[in-house]
């Protein structure tokens, strides 16, 4: 995975630099978000499934406030 693009409810993107490599089943460090509370719109995932053409990664975003 290269990077997390998050779209807030005000219209602000950020760009998060993630630069990883995640094996089946792993997971990534805990990003914490610069700010006061804020909802989250959209996020999206700059990722290659690293030459497994016919198979699709799987990401799931967990949030907490």
């Amino acid at each position: 995975m290269s990077k997390l693009e998050l779209q807030y409810g005000n219209g602000e993107i950020q760009e998060i630099e993630v630069r990883n490599t995640f094996a089946a089943n792993s997971e990534s460090k805990v990003i914490d978000l610069p700010g006061n509370k804020r909802v989250i719109r959209r996020a999206v995932f700059w990722y290659d499934t690293k030459n497994i053409a016919e198979r699709k990664g799987v990401v799931e975003l967990w949030g907490r406030h």
